[in-house]
């Protein structure tokens, strides 16, 4: 199955002093960043980070929920980010249906 993920950080309103700055971009960030560029640097996901936002949006391939939902815990971020899911059909799919949905109201 295919999905649509956008992760996007939850903004508490507060800004961290510094020290604690680093030690989230240390401990969660960079981390996190670097797990989404080595999946898509393997073909395991496509996408990339929100621009000017603090965030990812990418494409993953996951035989089930289950797969999927283990694989996003294994982010570091995974506990302080909002997470958007949205299955995906196929575009060969698409096709097919908006093939028979015109055959189903020509014969009418």
């Amino acid at each position: 199955m295919r999905y649509l993920v956008i992760m996007e950080t939850v903004d508490t309103g507060d800004t961290p002093p510094p020290a604690e700055g680093v030690v989230m971009l240390e401990t969660i960030v960079a981390p996190s960043l670097q797990a989404l560029k080595d999946w898509d640097d393997s073909g395991k996901i496509r996408g990339g980070v929100l621009t000017g936002r603090r965030g990812a949006a990418f494409v993953v391939d996951a035989a089930s929920n289950e797969e999927l939902g283990d694989l996003l815990q294994q982010l570091p971020v995974w506990g302080t980010a909002e997470v958007e899911i949205t299955p995906l059909d196929s575009f060969a799919h698409a096709v097919k249906s908006a093939a028979e949905t015109v055959n189903m109201l020509k014969s009418m």
